[in-house]
């Protein structure tokens, strides 16, 4: 956990320099105009991240994963989940995780007011995983964000 929120605190001093927040991006998403969550959580998906996280990744993916993924996720107005880019500091490449897949074909959302990127932050220690919803502000930085 120490190290979930360590890199929580090195993202804190990245630049934003693009509508892509992390590191590895994905094609196929329409960016065109969004807002990203800042100091609470805005929407919920319609089924639990984890749930729809664990039952699509390998079990054996899941016993073996050590490390903290990032998710940043658009969300439109119907509620369909585009993924736009991830921060991998896992034991297990992103194209093993098909990130992509699952996020734009099996998580759906309430449905926003308007576009908005949501982000996760995944912790993986022991085939247990702790996740935290986290926000951007022009103050604050990538923080945690709760309701």
């Amino acid at each position: 956990m120490k190290a979930f929120f360590l890199l929580t605190g090195i993202l804190l001093f990245f630049q934003v320099n693009s509508q892509n927040l992390l590191e590895e991006t994905f094609k196929g998403c329409d960016t065109e105009k969004f807002v990203i969550e800042s100091d609470s959580i805005s929407i919920h998906p319609i089924e639990d991240f984890l749930d729809v996280f664990s039952e699509n990744i390998d079990i054996e993916i899941i016993k073996e994963i050590q490390g903290v993924l990032f998710l940043q996720i658009l969300v439109d107005k119907e509620g369909k989940s585009c993924l736009i880019s991830v921060d991998n500091q896992t034991n297990v490449p992103t194209n093993q995780l098909y990130l992509k897949e699952m996020v734009d074909e099996r998580l759906f959302w309430q449905r926003p007011k308007e576009k908005i990127s949501v982000m996760f932050g995944l912790n993986f220690q022991d085939e247990f995983v702790n996740y935290v919803r986290v926000g951007l502000d022009a103050n604050k930085g990538f923080h945690p964000i709760e309701e």
